[in-house]
């Protein structure tokens, strides 16, 4: 019975899917990150790598227009593209045992988690068009919060249990245990059609239907609405919404993990454990920020989200001393990422509900690419914020000399307390465009052009 037909089978094929993204990514920004920290390397470094990891899902934007025109439609819209995909992610891990030793060679771990993240950000997409093609309106709602809720648990996995098999035994078998698992998830799309009549490979036998024979379709619709989707203030205010949002919790992360580390001398065992330990409160969070959302509006959630992030990096920034303790760090690292995760509820729902012309599916997209962004850039202003530039000290007798004078020194605040609160600040201050974000916009454009079929045939006459 294929896809399409069966309940069970897609649900359990797109949680399997969204674990497969999230496993390998809990080990590569977790537990390798805070490894890396661990043995020495500095925040801004590891922040850096970091960004290197996550820069490969700012191509989304170019998958989602591929995805959409050409396939081998025999096999499905989406089925090959999921299994050259999976395939090439568990592949690209072991690039990872390539790399002598990562502390010293950090950087070409990057380039593997680049390498590897092109194929994990191409397998989201088509996963996330697979879902969109098989899910009738009823079962969306339920499908995206288990998928969502599948990627966490991966993520979990990867971070806390494969830190305790990489200090057991080594990477190489981390690393090995992840491509058997990603091997083992590839199965599913190969034995499941999307639709009946579908081949599981080209060569295999049998005739499909007519309507499956065609494996390219036009680009030009595609960019003519989405261009169309973007002409309103609102979405272009959200596009503006979705650059910032993520700096503050890319800041306040990676400054909370690396005091943990360096300061206090947690092992990069124990800080990867804080984030399996986060996994519960964050899916609460999550399933409880999806039915607030229905309930209050993804207006208020998101508000309630990124408000709360923003005063618990203000706490961590005003009083220091908390940091000394044992309670707090384990505190902010379990909680944060739940609060953060509320924040992403609102905003995907806003970014699902003002997409829209017969391009919303690359519209999202665009959305979701655009925000990567925004983490990228996050990351990288740690490593601005935690070595700043020096500045000269004007009561300094030697004109040639140059203080060390950083910005920590110079407000006489404590040396990570100034990141925290850029953090509390970058994580409201975005909050002022929501008033300028009304989906009534888009539905007033809708109307206008009489929906989305009439939008369509209309900039395809232009």
């Amino acid at each position: 019975m294929s896809l399409v037909e069966n309940p069970r089978k897609r649900m359990v094929l797109l949680c399997a899917l969204y674990f497969a993204q999230g496993l390998p990514w809990g080990f590569m920004d977790e537990t390798l990150i805070n490894f890396l920290m661990d043995q020495g390397v500095s925040k801004g470094e590891a922040a850096g790598v970091s960004a290197v990891i996550l820069l490969p899902w700012t191509f989304k934007l170019i998958w989602a227009p591929l995805i959409d025109t050409v396939t081998i439609r025999s096999m499905g819209k989406r089925r090959p593209w999921i299994i050259i995909a999976q395939f090439f992610m568990a592949l690209t891990l072991i690039g990872i045992l390539m790399v002598p030793d990562i502390t010293t060679n950090y950087r070409l771990l990057a380039l593997m988690f680049f390498i590897h993240n092109i194929f994990a950000s191409f397998q989201d997409v088509s996963t996330d068009a697979l879902a969109v093609d098989i899910l009738p309106p009823g079962e969306q709602g339920k499908a995206n919060g288990m998928m969502w809720a599948s990627k966490l648990v991966g993520f979990g996995v990867g971070a806390a249990g494969f830190a305790r098999v990489m200090d057991a035994s080594s990477i190489e078998t981390a690393v090995l245990l992840q491509i058997v698992i990603l091997i083992m998830i590839m199965v599913l799309p190969i034995l499941w059609v999307e639709r009946a009549g579908e081949k599981r490979f080209p060569w295999s036998s049998g005739e499909v239907p007519p309507e499956a024979r065609d494996n390219f379709r036009s680009l030009s619709g595609v960019g003519r609405n989405t261009l169309l989707a973007f002409s309103l203030r609102t979405t272009f205010v959200f596009v503006i919404f979705t650059l910032v949002h993520n700096l503050g919790p890319e800041i306040g992360k990676f400054t909370a993990k690396g005091n943990c580390l360096n300061q206090l001398g947690w092992t990069y065992v124990e800080a990867s454990d804080m984030r399996g330990l986060a996994l519960l409160p964050e899916l609460v969070l999550v399933l409880l920020g999806g039915f607030l959302a229905d309930r209050w509006g993804r207006r208020t959630v998101l508000v309630i989200g990124m408000t709360s992030y923003g005063l618990l990096n203000l706490v961590a920034a005003t009083m220091p001393t908390l940091w000394m303790t044992s309670l707090f760090p384990e505190a902010y690292l379990v909680f944060s990422p739940g609060l953060i995760a509320v924040g992403a509820v609102g905003f995907l729902s806003m970014a699902m509900r003002i997409s829209w012309t017969a391009a919303a599916a690359t519209v999202f997209t665009t959305y979701m690419t655009l925000s990567n962004v925004s983490a990228i850039i996050g990351k990288t202003l740690v490593g601005v914020l935690t070595n700043p530039p020096t500045v000269m000290d004007p009561g300094m007798v030697d004109p040639e000399y140059v203080a060390p004078l950083t910005w920590q020194n110079m407000l006489n605040i404590d040396a990570s307390s100034h990141i925290f609160l850029i953090a509390a600040a970058l994580a409201v201050i975005p909050l002022i465009l929501l008033p300028l974000i009304r989906p009534a916009d888009v539905d007033r454009a809708k109307a206008t052009l009489g929906g989305e079929k009439e939008a369509e045939n209309t900039v395809s006459a232009s």
